[in-house]
């Protein structure tokens, strides 16, 4: 009976060690790079030869803590999206920082422009609970249609962001949130997008692509952050060479096309980059520090102050690299995106029938 008892003991202690495992690795992924085989096997996409850029429409996010009195100039961008508002315990957060800039967004866009409220779902842990409670999620759904009504926006989006195992039931409570979502918004005469990671297909995420093509009018793909901050050097998302970073924008493409129309696609480009204190082998020896491409360009490439201070635009990513040492011997590397290699992505998506372009984000470039 002790033995039997003790037997019982130790597989229960291995299953939970086991379940921590997959759950602490599942939490790594967002930081690092993981190679995954895509879930579903593609074939390439043909290229459309004719491009008509007449069908471009851009977009651009506006974060609340970027906002400043200056306003936005009127014909760049074809709508603007308030990056946003965010769940309390009941509802939207009230006495939050993106509910509180609201009026400050709606001060500085130009008068008539097109506008779309972001619901910001950025809180795993937070998220889980949210998708167990039908209740909550009405009130949430409630609030932000209300909100974009009152305020002139003509549409919502759902950014709803989880690191965590693609159980089954997690996939489905994803799936039935973004559906009631969807109807609710639908209802109101409201638009509503959903924001997707553009590693979707490449790392472990528990989002069901075919099924959530059901469940929105726009999906923006966040092809951006592919290179994390608590990873190696790397990046922001490569256009091609996924024999070298495990992925690219090129097998993203083929990925989403499968189950996404093209007018309802659209893809978001981070107008930003991340310097790396590496080692001698160019791994990273802290987590990364973010610049914006405005401090990017004071920094390195008006005049680069820093010893051995080397700037390569990559053939096969289009982004550019950037190596140098610091006053303190310590070597970096940074890796970033502007508009010379969002215009090789945008080329090439256009040729995959893609015309949607949104960028992340505003005071960055």
């Amino acid at each position: 009976m002790r033995k039997s008892l003790l037997l019982i003991v130790l597989l229960a202690a291995l299953g939970f060690f086991a379940f921590k495992t997959i759950k602490d690795n599942v939490r790594k992924d967002i930081y690092q790079p993981v190679a995954l085989p895509t879930s579903v096997p593609t074939p390439p996409l043909k290229l459309i030869k004719d491009i008509d850029n007449s069908k471009i429409r851009k977009s651009l996010f506006i974060p609340y803590w970027t906002i400043t009195r200056q306003k936005l100039n009127s014909g760049h961008y074809n709508k603007y999206l308030y990056f946003g508002i965010t769940p309390a315990s009941s509802g939207i957060d009230k006495q939050e920082a993106g509910f509180v800039g609201l009026s400050k967004f709606l001060a500085i866009v130009p008068e008539g422009s097109d506008k779309e409220l972001v619901v910001r779902m950025v809180n795993s842990d937070d998220n889980f609970t949210i998708l167990k409670d039908t209740i909550k999620q009405k009130s949430i759904i409630n609030d932000s249609i209300a909100l974009a009504n009152i305020n002139g926006f003509s549409g919502v989006i759902l950014d709803l962001e989880l690191s965590a195992v693609p159980f089954d039931s997690l996939v489905k409570q994803v799936d039935n949130f973004t559906s009631l979502f969807h109807s609710e918004v639908k209802k109101n005469n409201l638009q509503f997008g959903l924001m997707l990671y553009g590693d979707s297909f490449y790392r472990l995420r528990p989002f069901d692509v075919k099924a959530l093509s059901k469940n929105a009018d726009e999906f923006l793909i966040m092809a951006y952050d592919f290179s994390k901050a608590r990873g190696n050097p790397g990046p922001n998302f490569p256009l091609q060479g996924k024999e070298v970073y495990g992925y690219d924008m090129t097998k993203m493409s083929d990925d989403f096309l499968q189950f996404l129309p093209v007018d309802k696609t659209s893809v978001v480009f981070g107008v930003f980059g991340y310097d790396w204190i590496v080692d001698e082998k160019g791994n990273a020896l802290s987590q990364a520090n973010p610049l914006t491409d405005l401090q990017i360009q004071k920094q390195f490439l008006t005049n680069c102050q820093y010893k051995d201070c080397i700037v390569t635009r990559k053939n096969d990513s289009k982004e550019t690299e950037i190596t140098y040492t610091d006053t303190d011997g310590k070597m970096h590397v940074v890796w970033f995106e502007d508009m010379q290699s969002i215009a090789a992505k945008e080329k090439y998506l256009q040729q995959r029938g893609i015309n949607n372009f949104s960028f992340w984000s505003y005071s960055y470039f």
